[in-house]
């Protein structure tokens, strides 16, 4: 159901200073407010000035970037914005968008170009290129872009940190000129100057008061007993929902779950990263037209995909990288939608470490239990357990300190004897209490390099630094 309560508190886009045959373009898409990120991007952004922009995902930032291009746009054959993602599926649904808009402006959809390989160059020359981060040297080697305007990168913490650090070299010259801008869902509150500098960004603005959009509801589905493959058949018997997305973290598990809900009687679609391109906006577009159905994914659409009317995500396991969750539950609760998130809890440790961590990161799941009597609401949080197991990590820091004890232990009683076994202790710890921290760290999408270890330096016979 559409929050129009929430839409009642908006400004329209008539309240921007936009030319009449944007706002007309706007308007004829259905695109009548801002939304929060866009109220905050698009004025800067109109004036040339450089944001960094986050918002959780759903909010709209694609709109908050691709306006001010528009409206910015002129007539030549020279290019003028260029967009960096890192998934070619997002850079097809930006496509999508500004290819609606674009004849509405007084343009032509060839004016925007997905530029994936070299050979995406041909003799036509567009005004506004999206691409990837390694074709971005390439573009700037074959066109114009002399009046280069823009330089968005969207998913910025994809591209900045998972393994682009030598395409952004290349960005040297547009940061240097303030044109480059950072949109980004999940990037770290420990990582925001960092990134500013590195971009030369003008404005921050963090539009995040929660994690995913304030629309998407959140739950544990508790199977006890059950295999996963059991537990997923039992749940959408008894939970038929009527358009969905299921994620699994890797693609050796597309086969066999989507046959098991073949076998079950269900209408499923499946898609991953290695699938060819056309067969992928194949899928995707069949799933959009579908009334009802299943679209079974792996993480390679938890961004960049939208389809409106998709109302449930179920995340069959968790991914490795938590941050990954929030994307998917970005699929639902689109642009102030309301949406519901669901996560199958069967017997496994790991997993279960991942949903305490994202309990621990501030969403809030209330929880259902699965069993052969039905899916049943509790009240309160999920209470977790170990499952019965010891805890590992507390063992493993008392067999280390049996060690140091066991290392200063001597037939002979020596001075400061209890002094030295104290401080084989103390050191111990310390070591094991960095560590818990450096993991944490690391769970939380921060960087070890940040971590400043002198300040968990014991306190007694602590070295003089040198120099």
């Amino acid at each position: 159901m559409e929050r129009t309560d929430k839409k009642s508190e908006l400004l329209p886009f008539g309240s921007l200073n936009l030319n009449g045959k944007v706002l007309a373009a706007l308007e004829s898409e259905d695109f009548l407010y801002l939304s929060p990120i866009q109220q905050a991007a698009i004025p800067p952004l109109l004036k040339g000035r450089s944001v960094l922009a986050l918002a959780p995902t759903g909010t709209g930032k694609t709109l908050s970037y691709v306006v001010p291009i528009l409206n910015n746009l002129q007539e030549g054959d020279f290019c003028q914005g260029i967009i960096l993602s890192p998934t070619v599926a997002l850079l097809d649904q930006i496509q999508d968008v500004l290819q609606s808009l674009l004849p509405k402006c007084g343009f032509r959809k060839e004016d925007c170009k997905v530029i994936r390989s070299r050979k995406d160059f041909t003799l036509l020359k567009p005004k506004i290129v999206l691409t990837t981060p390694a074709m971005y040297p390439e573009v700037l080697s074959r066109l114009d872009t002399s009046r280069l305007s823009y330089v968005i990168i969207d998913e910025g913490d994809m591209v900045y940190f998972d393994g682009f650090q030598d395409c952004l070299k290349s960005l040297k010259g547009a940061i240097e000129k303030k044109i480059v801008s950072f949109f980004s869902a999940s990037l770290g509150i420990q990582e925001i100057t960092r990134v500013r500098k590195a971009f030369q960004c003008q404005e921050v603005l963090d539009l995040r008061k929660s994690i995913t959009a304030e629309g998407v509801r959140h739950h544990f589905v508790v199977a006890k007993g059950m295999t996963r493959e059991d537990a997923l058949v039992a749940f959408l018997a008894v939970h038929d929902p009527y358009k969905a997305i299921l994620f699994v973290s890797r693609k050796e598990d597309i086969v066999p779950i989507r046959k098991v809900l073949l076998e079950s009687g269900r209408k499923v679609l499946a898609i991953t990263g290695e699938k060819d391109k056309r067969d992928i906006r194949k899928t995707i577009d069949l799933f959009k037209g579908m009334d009802s159905g299943l679209l079974l994914a792996t993480d390679y659409v938890s961004r960049g995909i939208d389809v409106r009317d998709c109302k449930e995500v179920l995340s069959i396991d968790l991914p490795r990288n938590t941050d990954y969750y929030f994307h998917r539950a970005g699929r639902t609760g689109r642009f102030l939608a309301e949406g519901d998130s669901y996560i199958l809890l069967y017997e496994d440790e790991r997993l279960l470490d991942k949903a305490r961590d994202l309990v621990r990161r501030g969403l809030a799941f209330d929880y259902l239990t699965l069993s052969d009597k039905g899916l049943r609401a509790q009240k309160g949080p999920y209470q977790f357990r170990n499952l019965g197991k010891k805890d590992q990590s507390n063992e493993r820091l008392q067999k280390q300190i049996r060690h140091a004890i066991g290392k200063t232990k001597s037939n002979k009683v020596k001075p400061n004897y209890k002094k030295k076994v104290s401080k084989a202790v103390d050191l111990v710890k310390l070591k094991h209490r960095k560590k818990v921290i450096l993991t944490n760290i690391a769970r939380k999408g921060g960087n070890a390099t940040d971590f400043h270890s002198d300040d968990f330096a014991p306190k007694r016979g602590r070295p003089k630094r040198k120099g």
